[in-house]
């Protein structure tokens, strides 16, 4: 019994008696919840890290264009990087080069490369002529990427269709159309490909060369051209004749003064000296002749029975 005002102490309870078969069971009890727990954060990890793995194979292939770039044969590469200061001068060649996806590298073809166009030119007399041309260059490997700041992929666009045309501008406009058809071909375009050169110089491209494919007048002009040039080479002709015909005059003439001062030398008219050759040879033959002499002194041989 409690009395008022007196401190209540709860009373103490006995443990409970462990027997040894209930020990035996909490044993086996724990060693089994360790192995399921371990196996637990097995497969948790397990397939945390496959879940890694698709994700990250995943991220590649949806990447793989915009972090590999490969360059064919022929092609070299300017790295151009959006937060480390643009366009890199490190310079790459051919095969696989990789980049953020944030980044760019611009592909050049390294080979030469061909631009052929037909443009409307004026000659110094303003006839219009219609000039098939081409040009082959290429981008300056060494330059690639001044040139990539200068011009970019577009430069042959840029400058080297605008180029060229100013330089056949200024050569073929220095001569008349049929200047240009009298003209050697490897002059004119020696001269247009030194001018072209003149053009580019400060350019980060290398010009081959630059050719006139073909070079089309107005018909009539045409035409005009052709029939002047055949009647010069008529006259060409003509004189030739005539220096002939002074050679073979002054030939004659220096025969017949040899001839004169043989006759005043000799004494013996020349037409009775030829008789006399002719005689002579007559002579020399196998065959049998009968020849009478003239009496006179003035007379020339005749030859008989020339049939045997």
């Amino acid at each position: 019994m409690v009395t008022e005002g007196e401190d209540t102490v709860p009373e103490e309870t006995a443990p409970e008696e462990i027997g040894p078969e209930d020990a035996g069971d909490g044993g086996k009890s724990g060693k089994g919840g360790w192995k399921k727990a371990l196996l637990t954060s097995v497969h948790k990890i397990r397939t945390g890290l496959i879940l890694s793995v698709l994700v990250l194979l995943f991220a590649i292939v949806l990447l793989w264009e915009t972090v590999v770039v490969s360059h064919h044969p022929g092609e070299q590469g300017v790295y151009w990087s959006r937060f480390l200061g643009g366009t890199s001068d490190m310079i790459l060649g051919e095969g696989t080069n990789f980049k953020f996806p944030w980044d760019d590298i611009i592909i050049y073809d390294m080979r030469l490369s061909t631009i052929e166009r037909t443009t409307t030119l004026l000659s110094k007399d303003g006839m219009e002529m219609e000039v098939q041309w081409s040009i082959r260059f290429r981008p300056d490997s060494k330059k690639l990427p001044e040139l990539h700041r200068k011009l970019g992929p577009d430069y042959a666009n840029r400058i080297v269709l605008p180029e060229a045309i100013s330089s056949l501008r200024q050569i073929l406009g220095n001569y008349r159309a049929e200047e240009i058809f009298a003209y050697d071909e490897n002059s004119l375009l020696e001269k247009l490909k030194t001018n072209t050169l003149e053009h580019f110089e400060g350019y980060p491209i290398f010009i081959k060369n630059i050719l006139i494919l073909k070079l089309v007048l107005p018909k009539d002009m045409a035409q005009g051209i052709v029939n002047k040039l055949l009647y010069e080479q008529e006259m060409l002709a003509y004189n030739y004749r005539l220096e002939a015909a002074r050679h073979e005059k002054e030939r004659l003439r220096i025969q017949a003064e040899g001839l004169k001062q043989f006759e005043a030398i000799s004494k013996i008219p020349m037409l009775k000296w030829r008789g006399i050759e002719a005689t002579v040879e007559l002579a020399k033959s196998e065959n049998s002749k009968i020849i009478v002499i003239g009496t006179g002194s003035n007379s020339l041989p005749l030859l008989l029975n020339t049939d045997k």
